[in-house]
C-alpha cells in the first residue's frame, strides 16, 4: 500500500517499472537529456537506467529539518516514489541525481533532504537489512566508481526508490521532478570488473530506531561490535555524523588498534560541512578485512549545548570487495529485523506489484 503524506502531493502512486517497461519505450538507447517521461527507461548505447519520479507540489516546511534525518527515516515529506526491476545481468558502478522542474530546467538540489535506493532482493553485508544500492544527502555529491569495479546485478532484482522532500523555501514549489540516472557496465564488459559492493556499518543498529540516538551534553561514544561474516578488503570508506559529531573510528577489538579513523570538517562559522573519506586501493588491495574478527565502531560528539542532542547517528560506508561473492550472506524477506527495517520506509512487505513485474523482465539473466 502508498505511504499517506502531508505536504507532498503526488501525481500518482509509485509505479512499478519492468523490463518489458524498458523493452517498449521507443528511445531506449537515444535517450533525450532533457526527457521527463516518468518511469524508468534504459539506454543501451551509453549503459544508463534513468528512473524519473514526479511531478510533485512540494508545500514550505516552516519548522526546521536538519540534514541529519536518518536516511529511512519516514516523516511528511517521505514516500517510496517509484519501484523498479532490473533488467539484465550488469555491474553497478555509480549515479547522478537531479531535481528538475516540468521544463526540464535544475531546481535547488537541497529541495530534496535525500534519495535512497533500496534492493529488497540482496541484503547488507553486515546486517540483514535490505542492501542500500545508492543513496545521497541534500549536500552530497554524485558517485561514480572505475570501470574496475561494480556491484553485480542480476536481472530481475527489485528495487525501490525512496525520497523525502525539504521545501525550505516560504511558498509552493509546484511540479518537482527527481531525475536518478544509474551508470552500469554490461555482463561482457573487458576487462571483467571486480566485485564491490556497498556497505555499512552503524554505531546502532538496531533497525526500529532508524539507526539513531541521544548525546548527552559533554563528549560522549556510542559504539558496536562489527564482525564482517566474509573475508575481504575495504577499497574505500566514509562516514557520517550530525552537528557536535567529531569522528567516526572503526577499531580492532583484539589488539585495541585503530583501523581508520574520520573526522568531522566544519566551517568557520561551525557549520557541519562533512566527514572525511578515504580510498585504500589506489596503489593496492584495499584495507584487508578478516572474516568474523571482532572490530568495533565508535562515534563520538562533543556536544557543548545544555540539553542532549536527539536523533543524532553515526556510520560509516564505503565500498567492499569480497575474496568470494558466492559467500555474500543470502538474503531473508522474512528475517524480524529484515522486516523491521522495511518499516521505515512505510512498508510492510515488498509490494505485490513489483514482485509481479518481474516476470516481464526480458533481458538476459
Amino acid at each position: 500500500m502508498p505511504v499517506a503524506w502531508r505536504g507532498v502531493s503526488p501525481a500518482r502512486e509509485p509505479h512499478a517499472a519492468s523490463g518489458a517497461d524498458l523493452y517498449a519505450t521507443p528511445a531506449a538507447g537515444q535517450l533525450a537529456h532533457d526527457s521527463l517521461r516518468v518511469g524508468m527507461h534504459v539506454d543501451l548505447k551509453h549503459h544508463r537506467i534513468v528512473i524519473v519520479a514526479g511531478p510533485y507540489d512540494l508545500s514550505p516546511r516552516h519548522e526546521h529539518m536538519p540534514e541529519t534525518v536518518s536516511m529511512g527515516a519516514g516523516g511528511h515529506d517521505a514516500m517510496m516514489a517509484a519501484y523498479i526491476v532490473w533488467p539484465f545481468r550488469s555491474w553497478f558502478r555509480g549515479y547522478h541525481s537531479e531535481v528538475l522542474d516540468a521544463t526540464g530546467q535544475a531546481l535547488p538540489r537541497d529541495l530534496l533532504h535525500h534519495f535512497t535506493l533500496v534492493n529488497f532482493d540482496r541484503r547488507m553485508l553486515v546486517y540483514p537489512f535490505p542492501e542500500r544500492l545508492a543513496g545521497a544527502r541534500l549536500k552530497s555529491e554524485d558517485v561514480t566508481a572505475p570501470k574496475t569495479i561494480g556491484a553485480p546485478m542480476s536481472s530481475g532484482m527489485r528495487l525501490g526508490l525512496y525520497l523525502m522532500w525539504h521545501n525550505y523555501m516560504p511558498h509552493e514549489v509546484k511540479g518537482v521532478f527527481f531525475r536518478l540516472t544509474l551508470l552500469y557496465m554490461p555482463v561482457n564488459q573487458q576487462p571483467r570488473p571486480i566485485h564491490a559492493l556497498p556497505v555499512v556499518l552503524y554505531a546502532n543498529r538496531e533497525p526500529r530506531s532508524n539507526h539513531v540516538y541521544d548525546a548527552p551534553p559533554g563528549r560522549s561514544e556510542r559504539s558496536a561490535i562489527v564482525q564482517f561474516p566474509i573475508s575481504g578488503h575495504l577499497l574505500g570508506i566514509g562516514g557520517h555524523l550530525h552537528d557536535y559529531g567529531t569522528l567516526v573510528r572503526l577499531e580492532d577489538v583484539e589488539t585495541g588498534k585503530t583501523v581508520v579513523e574520520l573526522h568531522a570538517r566544519y566551517d568557520t562559522q561551525g557549520m557541519l560541512l562533512g566527514v572525511d573519506r578515504k580510498l585504500f586501493a589506489i596503489l593496492g588491495q584495499g584495507l584487508r578485512i578478516r572474516a568474523n574478527h571482532r572490530y568495533r565502531l565508535v562515534a563520538v560528539y562533543d556536544n557543548t549545548t545544555s540539553d542532549s542532542l536527539r536523533d543524532v547517528m553515526g556510520e560509516m560506508m564505503g565500498v567492499f570487495a569480497p575474496d568470494h561473492i558466492r559467500e555474500w550472506p543470502s538474503v531473508s524477506v522474512v528475517d524480524s529485523d529484515y522486516v523491521a527495517d522495511l518499516s521505515s520506509y512505510g512498508l510492510t512487505g515488498i509490494p505485490d506489484s513489483l514482485t509481479a513485474a518481474t516476470r516481464t523482465v526480458k533481458g538476459p539473466r
